[in-house]
């Protein structure tokens, strides 16, 4: 009976259906996709400072969906880059973080990046290097000591306190090197809190910080300030300033300025494309060192007195290719005083030429003008500078009589310059009472003009006769006294009068190359033209 049933059991699985016994053993069909419908990232906003990096994560729905590639893109990779849901900020600005879905698109999310600076706050002792898109808070005295250095790179702004704790105004004192990097595009800014950013705060000699005061001694020593904003500098000194503690300045009578090399500075100071401007005292005053000046903006500097530009002895510096707009005084006030002090600082020198001078002398309290002014033996060669509407023309008192307290050397040229004067008038009461309100009756009838200087010169001697005409500049209308300076003016000539020189023979009394950082800078030749590079 039991072999009966084996043998029955074996022929039944033996006569199975095929079919059946296929469908136990068939893994070859695979399973439906399945469709994305929600895709995620885990933040829609973020602020990020220069160097920072933030993950993004991401989440599909359902977990189950195969295709989990994501596209990342930045809107602008300039401010923010995107690598595997990696951001990384580069500069301050606003950004768009895009994450796409490969598998369904149309379910892309964005991320809102804001790049903002770093902020840091510092006094006392500084060195080493201040990183791009840094917001610097200065809240004491500043020093880069001896043997140090300090690297600002662009699109730093460094922001001053109107003063430390004994009331004098900050100073950036530096006794070592100083390297200021900024790019056309991100300049270095040193300033005062933006609420505090009027020119009512110069002429009243309010919240403004002292400025920067290059002591260093070494014949080596280097400052750079290259694509910068210099403002609001100009604090009275008192017994606690440190150009006071240090014998430079002398309380109750100076003020600091925007850059001064101190008479003991022996190094070189390259300023370039910079603009200096709203200043209650000088935009550069040199005492020491020898420097190369170019292609940089001066604008309201000076409020009782001051110049853009004022060198003294001990200096070799030349001055090429700036504008120099509304100084209170002289756009340049080149001199050798200091000569015989005991300081024993040697004759000074300069080269001035192709800079485009404009209403300098109008805004000086009393009957002092300004324009040019050479004095007290200083050697120079100042020519292809264009004068518009100043109060005078170049002043060189003593001439004749070379010396250390007298007049200029004889071998200084004061030549081939160029003297416009439109028909604009000054309404201040000063010149109305001193019969000095027109520019071309100015320029012939000044005590201190010499016979030797500007013998081949344009000079006006009437409203518009030389035919004057700039790209973007209202000559008639502008007021004589306005020390605003309008960011949209283009003093680029379109009409001027020839006369000027290829200065082949006046460049060689100074240095017109120098190394700074371990890089070399070169004033650009003279070019026969007036004022501003074509």
């Amino acid at each position: 009976m039991r072999k009966k049933f084996l043998l029955w059991t074996v022929m039944a699985i033996l006569t199975m259906p095929t079919a059946t016994l296929t469908s136990c053993s068939d893994d070859n069909d695979e399973p439906a996709a399945v469709a994305l419908n929600k895709f995620t990232v885990d933040q829609t906003a973020a602020t990020l400072t220069p160097g920072e990096s933030l993950q993004v994560n991401v989440q599909f729905f359902p977990d189950e969906v195969q295709d989990k590639s994501v596209v990342w893109t930045s809107s602008d990779e300039a401010v923010a880059t995107v690598s595997n849901g990696v951001v990384t900020a580069i500069m301050p600005g606003t950004v768009t973080i895009t994450a796409t879905p490969s598998a369904m698109p149309s379910l892309a999310k964005n991320l809102s990046v804001s790049v903002t600076n770093k902020a840091i706050s510092v006094s006392g002792v500084v060195s080493g290097t201040w990183d791009a898109y840094t917001t610097v808070t200065v809240t004491g005295q500043l020093k880069v000591p001896a043997g140090k250095s300090l690297t600002i790179k662009e699109g730093v702004e460094v922001i001053f306190n109107s003063s430390d704790a004994s009331g004098a105004g900050i100073e950036f004192t530096v006794d070592g090197n100083i390297y200021c990097q900024g790019t056309p595009d991100e300049p270095i800014l040193f300033s005062i809190p933006a609420n505090e950013r009027q020119f009512s705060n110069v002429t009243d000699c309010k919240n403004l910080w002292g400025g920067f005061m290059l002591n260093n001694s070494s014949a080596d020593a280097e400052a750079l300030f290259e694509h910068c904003i210099i403002e609001y500098a100009g604090s009275p000194m008192i017994e606690t300033s440190p150009s006071v503690t240090s014998g430079i300045y002398t309380a109750g009578e100076d003020y600091g300025v925007q850059i001064t090399t101190g008479p003991q500075f022996e190094g070189s100071l390259v300023v370039t494309n910079c603009i200096i401007r709203n200043g209650f005292a000088d935009g550069i005053y040199m005492q020491g060192g020898q420097a190369i000046i170019t292609h940089n903006t001066f604008s309201g500097n000076g409020a009782t007195g001051g110049e853009a530009v004022n060198v003294k002895a001990g200096t070799s510096t030349v001055v090429a290719f700036n504008v120099m707009y509304s100084p209170n005084t002289n756009g340049l006030k080149l001199s050798s005083s200091g000569q015989d002090d005991a300081a024993g600082r040697g004759q000074a020198k300069c080269v001035a030429y192709n800079n485009t001078i404009i209403n300098a002398g109008w805004r000086r309290d009393g009957t002092k003008g300004g324009c040019i002014y050479v004095e007290k033996n200083i050697l120079v060669n100042v020519f292809n500078n264009l004068m518009v509407n100043c109060k005078y023309r170049a002043q060189a008192p003593k001439w004749g009589t070379p010396g250390v307290s007298d007049g200029c050397d004889d071998k200084s040229v004061i030549d081939y310059n160029c003297y416009a004067a439109s028909s604009i008038v000054s309404t201040l009461q000063q010149d109305i009472d001193d019969e000095t309100t027109v520019p071309y009756l100015n320029y012939e009838s000044n005590k201190n003009y010499a016979d030797a200087v500007d013998t081949h010169s344009v000079i006006s001697k009437a409203a518009n006769d030389l035919g004057l005409a700039f790209a973007n500049y209202a000559l008639d209308t502008n007021k004589l006294d306005n020390a605003n300076y309008d960011a949209s003016w283009d003093f680029t000539a379109t009409s001027l009068p020839d006369g000027a020189t290829d200065g082949s023979t006046l460049t060689g009394i100074v240095n017109t190359i120098l190394s700074v950082g371990g890089k070399s800078y070169t004033a650009d030749a003279p070019q026969k033209f007036f004022g501003a590079k074509k």
